[in-house]
């Protein structure tokens, strides 16, 4: 293994090595997306603990939020504190792993066990995202402004995290080598 994979971007280091500055195109963008993913879903998160302790934002009352981010026919109330706080633990824990994925973090785990961590969540984001869109997903939930939330923010939103994962588990180090012997 040579220097330049010792967890600097092999670009910038040839770059140091030719003697040259560092141009926009030797940026790797693998951390820069793993740092806007885990920033969009801490948010996510913070928002979905917040509702848990019965905090209404940025609606008026439980009502107007239930229906604006759960959108089930007829729903009058949120979710309980535990379903809340399960689903912000499991967005922080998400953010997590797009820093794992981009490098900022690093973890003791197998190296495969990450990558098949990235892969998964890139399914299951991506499958959420399309899910979202489908006649039978919006007959189930077709409470206003939620039905028009998710069509225009909440599945594009999800699905380009979901491809965000994608990218980030394909830019992991050590499947250069081994995409090559698909060829």
């Amino acid at each position: 293994m040579n220097e330049a994979h010792c967890g600097k971007p092999v670009r910038q280091e040839c770059a140091k090595r030719a003697g040259r500055r560092t141009k926009a195109e030797d940026v790797m963008l693998a951390p820069i997306l793993s740092i806007t993913m885990a920033g969009i879903l801490t948010i996510a998160g913070l928002l979905h603990a917040l509702w848990g302790f019965g905090v209404t934002f940025p609606a008026a009352n439980e009502q107007q939020l239930a229906r604006m981010v759960v959108g089930r026919r007829g729903i009058t109330k949120m979710p309980s504190m535990a379903a809340c706080l399960f689903v912000a633990i499991c967005l922080f824990a998400f953010a997590f792993l797009a820093l794992v994925l981009g490098r900022h973090v690093t973890v003791p785990v197998s190296k495969w066990l990450v990558a098949a961590a990235g892969a998964g969540a890139a399914l299951v984001f991506m499958g959420r995202g399309i899910v979202g869109v489908l006649p039978a997903f919006e007959r189930a939930t077709p409470e206003q402004p939620f039905l028009s939330l998710n069509r225009r923010f909440y599945s594009p939103l999800i699905f380009l995290l979901g491809i965000g994962f994608a990218l980030l588990t394909l830019a992991l180090p050590y499947w250069s080598w081994r995409l090559g012997l698909l060829g």
